[in-house]
């Protein structure tokens, strides 16, 4: 692993809350408050908006940086440690060229997704592009080895896709 880039934050410790689950989803809250609600950061000069619809008190963005759906239920379930990289988020957003993060665009049928992966922490942040602003759609661990093969796969095919610039010698 590389050394930590100086823009990352410490990641939140739910062990500091005691096991008191109340407290600290209100301490994850808190920082999603501050660093999307009060402000917003920006990426490549656009404003990164959110979806502002409530589901269960809070917005539905919120949730879907810190949960993930059930397999058989299809409810969201909160994971610990997205919850606890929850003020990573914006700080992957405001650091894209960064060489610790890979970065890249796909295409997709209701538009293009920004990806932005620091994989030596295996962290990912999406974003939809749309014309005025960028749209937070999901941050998530990877946790898998099936998942990281094909984030290295999507990113080497975005790298390819790629022209190289024009040299004049």
């Amino acid at each position: 692993m590389s050394d930590t880039p100086e823009w990352l934050p410490e990641a939140l410790r739910y062990n500091d809350f005691n096991g008191d689950w109340n407290k600290f989803l209100a301490a994850v809250y808190g920082i999603f408050e501050r660093d999307f609600k009060k402000s917003r950061p920006r990426y490549e000069g656009r404003p990164v908006t959110y979806n502002t619809r409530i589901e269960d008190s809070k917005e539905a963005a919120f949730w879907h940086v810190t949960t993930s759906t059930d397999a058989t239920t299809q409810e969201r379930v909160p994971e610990l440690r997205r919850c606890e990289r929850i003020s990573w988020v914006r700080s992957v957003i405001e650091h894209p060229g960064d060489k610790a993060l890979k970065v890249w665009r796909e295409r997709r049928r209701r538009g293009t997704r920004i990806h932005l992966w620091l994989e030596d922490y295996d962290y990912v942040v999406v974003l939809a592009e749309r014309q005025q602003v960028m749209v937070l759609v999901t941050a998530y661990c990877v946790d898998s080895k099936h998942t990281r093969e094909s984030l290295r796969k999507r990113w080497k095919e975005f790298g390819e896709k790629q022209t190289p610039p024009h040299r004049t010698t």
